[in-house]
């Protein structure tokens, strides 16, 4: 189980590569949510997503030697982005291994920054066994999304930020995929500040963590169906599982509908523009499933920006909230 000096450590390491991100106060938003609104932005990031945090920790765990075999990674988006950039960063290969229906911003982030890009099939299944056929067949270094401590605690480090920003926050809601997002997060929160509230948002079609939690033990379903394309994961990870069930105090499972209605709230009324997994947190409170009072310091973590122009434009022409 990763440690806040993870995290610590993991900061130190990665600050010269990535992007402080501001905590942004948004009263606009205070009505609709019902709380004193504060987003930490990792749309700000170079890549346009958090991920960069946690792929940066790992590639520079690494040997010279271990870099000089390449990295390899299998993901949906904005973690190959992370990976590539840290590659072109650290000046070696990278060799990324995507779904044929990649999101395209996502998908032109991974060439931009010289990823060899593999289209294989939709099933995350499929994408993580060439992923392995790669590291035993060409000494590759694997980079996972999320079933990795280095990249737990990367992605920890934009709570540090928080924090420091907001040391009274009353609470640091975050989505959830695999899990190493609110792994990280709430390592470093409960680390420095018990009391603040941590709270993972999830879809509904894809509720791995929410089921399992029910469960008391990291469940597989037996399918995912969400427009949030960067939480498809469908299963829980056994040690994300262990972090969560220690230290995150609320889980909540969000349905698309709301998601959508999240992201346009954030355009028209926050003047940000959010992925569908990015607004996930603050469709959880938007819907009434999270409980917040008017007082509550509320930091909803954005987890990046790379949402699909077209999306975009089929939710504003849909009119007003």
């Amino acid at each position: 189980m990763i440690t806040l000096q993870d995290v610590q450590e993991a900061r130190a390491r990665i600050a010269p590569y990535i992007v402080r991100t501001p905590l942004l106060r948004v009263p606009a938003l205070d009505e609709a949510l019902g709380c004193q609104v504060y987003l930490k932005h990792e749309g700000f990031q170079t890549i346009g997503a958090f991920k960069i945090r946690g792929a940066m920790n790992k590639a520079l765990s690494l040997t010279e030697e271990e870099r000089a075999h390449g990295l390899v990674c299998a993901s949906s988006g904005n973690h190959a982005q992370g990976v590539a950039y840290a590659a072109h960063l650290l000046s070696c290969r990278a060799k990324i291994v995507t779904p044929t229906n990649v999101n395209p911003v996502k998908l032109a982030g991974m060439k931009k920054w010289g990823g060899e890009v593999e289209l294989v099939g939709t099933l995350a299944s499929q994408r993580e066994a060439r992923a392995a056929q790669l590291v035993a067949e060409e000494g590759m270094v694997e980079v996972h999304p999320y079933a990795d401590p280095y990249v737990a605690a990367g992605q920890g480090t934009l709570a540090l930020e928080v924090l420091e920003d907001l040391p009274d926050a009353s609470l640091v809601a975050a989505p959830m995929g695999g899990g190493g997002l609110i792994s990280g997060i709430a390592t470093a929160v409960k680390g420095l500040a018990p009391c603040v509230r941590t709270v993972g948002a999830e879809p509904s079609g894809a509720p791995r963590y929410t089921r399992s939690r029910a469960a008391g033990k990291p469940l597989q379903l037996e399918s995912v169906d969400t427009i949030a394309d960067g939480t498809r994961t469908d299963h829980a990870d056994p040690d994300n599982f262990a972090v969560i069930q220690e230290r995150v105090d609320e889980l909540y499972a969000v349905d698309d509908a709301w998601i959508e209605k999240a992201m346009v709230l954030l355009m028209t009324k926050g003047k940000v523009i959010a992925e569908p997994s990015s607004a996930l947190p603050v469709a959880a409170a938007l819907s009434g499933a999270l409980p917040v009072k008017p007082e509550d310091k509320a930091v909803f973590v954005l987890s990046g920006g790379n949402a699909d122009p077209a999306l975009l434009v089929r939710l504003l022409s849909g009119g007003e909230l």
